[in-house]
């Protein structure tokens, strides 16, 4: 079993919306490979880069598990047109039923053909569903050994240190069980928009160098930073 992160995610946001740069997630198991959160199309070219560059073909892909179907996690599946797509059956219906604006819900439609919904502790090739709803109404997780990909169920690792999370489209108080569910189960953790990290008892540490972000600006645009 192995994984790497394709694309780094990115944590920040803008004061005109959300920049929508998640994880995306390369993995291997059983000898089948795998893409967590495939991205939004801002991502496409740097996805497929990484993946050329390690000699694999968008349909050497086996399957794509989406945490959740909003657009910035969910976009890219249909890059890989012979995988299938899990999600979880509670996602699937949230989905079809909520009014959640950041849902890709037509992607439901355009992959339906691929689509195998999974519940909790079901299995994949020696990985392991691990349902965290809160951000949305069926956030899915994916165990690997002692490694859990969590999507948004924790967006950063400040919300880890922290205990709670910042903000939730479905159940504020589902995703703080969630969070806290994660890291009682998980001794690396690779959150949805910043860089992996350890969790040992009460200690929480991010893993490797802090991400380089190069912001072109073509126009007259005042810039300002906000460290949070």
């Amino acid at each position: 079993m192995n994984w790497k992160v394709l694309v780094s995610g990115f944590p920040g946001y803008t004061n005109l919306g959300f920049l929508g740069i998640c994880n995306v997630i390369y993995i291997e198991s059983d000898g089948k490979r795998f893409i967590f959160d495939p991205g939004n199309m801002g991502q496409r070219d740097k996805l497929a880069e990484s993946l050329k560059s390690d000699g694999i073909n968008l349909n050497d892909i086996d399957g794509i598990v989406i945490s959740h179907m909003h657009y910035d996690h969910s976009l890219n599946s249909t890059l890989f047109r012979r995988a299938k797509v899990y999600i979880s059956e509670r996602e699937y219906n949230y989905c079809i039923n909520s009014k959640d604006n950041a849902l890709a819900d037509f992607l439901i439609d355009i992959l339906k053909e691929r689509i195998i919904k999974v519940r909790e502790g079901e299995n994949l090739y020696g990985l392991k569903f691990i349902e965290l709803p809160g951000h949305t109404g069926g956030t899915l997780g994916l165990m690997m050994d002692k490694t859990l990909f969590v999507g948004d169920a924790i967006k950063y690792v400040k919300e880890a240190k922290e205990g709670k999370v910042y903000s939730a489209n479905y159940s504020l108080d589902l995703a703080n069980k969630s969070l806290r569910k994660a890291i009682s189960l998980a001794e690396i953790i690779v959150p949805g928009h910043d860089l992996p990290f350890k969790v040992e008892g009460k200690k929480v540490e991010a893993i490797g160098e802090e991400l380089g972000f190069t912001l072109y600006l073509r126009g007259r645009v005042k810039v300002r930073t906000i460290e949070e």
